[in-house]
């Protein structure tokens, strides 16, 4: 498996993974989940995305291209359960491992949107008792999440290339460009 994220320890950098929590946070908006796990964050974000209702519309937001497509944010048409599964099954290991985008799944009948950043930390937006259920039903406790370390690096692997390139050309995306949010 490839490192998508390390941190600085005493003799360099090394691979980073957090520790398996979740809390509510209050932003400037909505109140949400910050969820960070030890591994398998493909298969929390689809177990989340499952509680939700579709339709699903998926926001691919391509900061860091390493195949030769356009950076930006690539909103795919509506999505149905099955073919939510479909791009958790074929591009999860990517997700999982390459930092060079965030992935964001919102379902507007439920006013809920799920984001798994490049720092791999997820966020939870919209019915937060269903999406905490989820999470207790998945041994992920209530705790409060591990901070991004600082400094860290982030890793774009030419072994996904490819991945990038099968992922642009899946849909008939609306392409807008990068917000400075977005920006690496």
């Amino acid at each position: 498996m490839l490192t998508k994220l390390e941190a600085l320890g005493p003799d360099g950098l090394v691979p980073w993974s957090y520790r398996d929590g979740y809390a509510r946070e209050q932003t400037a908006g909505p109140e949400r989940l910050r969820i960070t796990c030890s591994g398998g964050h493909a298969a929390v974000v689809h177990t989340l995305a499952a509680e939700l209702r579709p339709p699903y519309k998926l926001l691919y937001i391509l900061h860091t291209p390493r195949g030769g497509s356009t950076p930006g944010r690539y909103e795919s048409p509506a999505l149905d359960g099955p073919e939510v599964s479909s791009l958790f099954r074929d591009f999860g290991a990517f997700w999982r491992e390459d930092a060079r985008h965030d992935v964001w799944l919102h379902s507007r009948e439920d006013s809920a949107t799920i984001v798994w950043d490049r720092h791999d930390v997820i966020y939870a937006y919209g019915p937060l008792q269903r999406l905490e259920a989820v999470l207790e039903a998945q041994s992920i406790p209530r705790a409060e999440p591990v901070d991004t370390p600082s400094p860290h690096a982030h890793h774009y692997h030419e072994e996904w290339d490819g991945a990038e390139r099968a992922l642009v050309a899946r849909f008939q995306w609306r392409l807008t460009p990068l917000r400075p949010g977005d920006e690496q």
